[in-house]
């Protein structure tokens, strides 16, 4: 009798215990649960939607600030599809389009029956691309401001995709940005510094000569002053000279008439 009391008790006990660990149990059970709904609609929210290399793009087209900019790779260098002489920088392209190709979406919000709230019923902006196999079109929407996001959509579609909004103001340049800086115009810049050089030099070389004339003429005019100093002492010098011969004559004719009056 005993015995089977104390086997009632222990099982009572286990008893307790299973109904105790069952809620818990079931939290656990109903937790996992929910994580796992959280990842699925994580991994339907975002990821890749146009899973395309940058490599692998051949064109692409895009509209900023009124005007509409394409352009074409031909190798592996880009060029303008209105002038392909135009040296393009092939690091800004590549920064551009490594935002499309692959598209990637923050989320995405399936069917939505009206666009215009988004921005997208009739979209101001177009980017579009191709590769050897297909090509794609995306209408840009309203800028999200407190996100930090732009909303896209494809061309006959009920989804909207949330993007950073780096996709978008990455395509905010003009063919201008694009175009590389052509060195030879430095060289046409040193060309006109030595030009430059040249006639400065030149200026100056006939500023000495110029100088040096004066001064030869300077000296010139200082001997023919000396000169005409040294040939008027000389007139003066040989007029005193006929002057005192003048006189000395008078004075012998003087004595020679005096001498004869004493003779007589």
């Amino acid at each position: 009798m005993k015995k089977q009391k104390k086997q009632f008790i222990i099982l009572s006990a286990v008893l307790v215990l299973l109904a105790a660990a069952i809620p818990g149990v079931r939290y656990m059970n109903e937790r996992r649960e929910a994580k796992e709904a959280e990842a699925a609609k994580a991994e339907q929210d975002s990821g890749v939607v146009i899973d395309v290399a940058y490599e692998d793009v051949v064109k692409f087209s895009y509209d900023y600030d009124g005007e509409t900019y394409a352009f074409e790779k031909e190798g592996d260098t880009w060029h303008a599809a209105e002038d392909d002489s135009l040296s393009l920088k092939e690091y800004s392209i590549k920064n551009m389009l490594s935002g499309v190709a692959p598209f990637d979406a923050q989320q995405v919000i399936e069917n939505v029956t009206d666009l215009s709230q988004y921005g997208l019923a009739d979209p101001e902006r177009t980017i579009s691309f191709e590769t050897a196999s297909a090509s794609y079109i995306l209408h840009v929407g309203d800028h999200n401001a407190l996100t930090g996001t732009y909303y896209v959509c494809m061309p006959s579609q009920t989804t909207v995709y949330v993007v950073e909004q780096t996709v978008v103001t990455r395509f905010n340049q003009t063919l201008e940005d694009l175009v590389e800086i052509v060195e030879e115009e430095s060289g046409e810049s040193l060309s006109g510094k030595e030009s430059g050089n040249d006639i400065e030099g030149e200026s100056e070389s006939r500023s000495s000569e110029e100088s040096g004339s004066d001064i030869e003429g300077e000296g010139e005019s200082r001997s023919s002053e000396e000169s005409g100093s040294d040939i008027e002492g000389e007139g003066e010098s040989r007029s005193s000279e006929e002057s005192g011969s003048d006189i000395g004559g008078e004075g012998e004719s003087r004595g020679s008439e005096e001498s004869e009056n004493q003779t007589e």
